[in-house]
């Protein structure tokens, strides 16, 4: 794997350590994860699953009433956030 030993691996986690710390280093290391999933999901031409099994309605805005679309995160009347319905 890249020429990497066990050696050379536990330097790179223990820096990784030093730079995000113990709190940060799990949400680092998913983030990275999903990077690498999506590039990968990306490179082999499958779409997201999570968008295909979503049923994307148009919803309204909690603070002026007005239509929002369903991909939005904001509201482009007023600027409040959208609630996501589906999580």
């Amino acid at each position: 794997m890249f020429g990497l030993g066990v050696p050379e691996l536990m330097v790179v986690f223990v820096i990784a350590l030093l730079v995000f710390g113990p709190k940060k280093l799990p949400d680092a290391g998913k983030a990275i994860g999903q990077a690498i999933r999506g590039f990968k999901s990306s490179m082999e031409g499958k779409d997201d699953e999570r968008a295909d099994s979503r049923v994307l309605a148009a919803g309204t805005c909690a603070g002026c009433g007005k239509t929002v679309e369903p991909q939005a995160a904001f509201c482009p009347a007023c600027g409040r956030a959208v609630k996501d319905k589906a999580a």
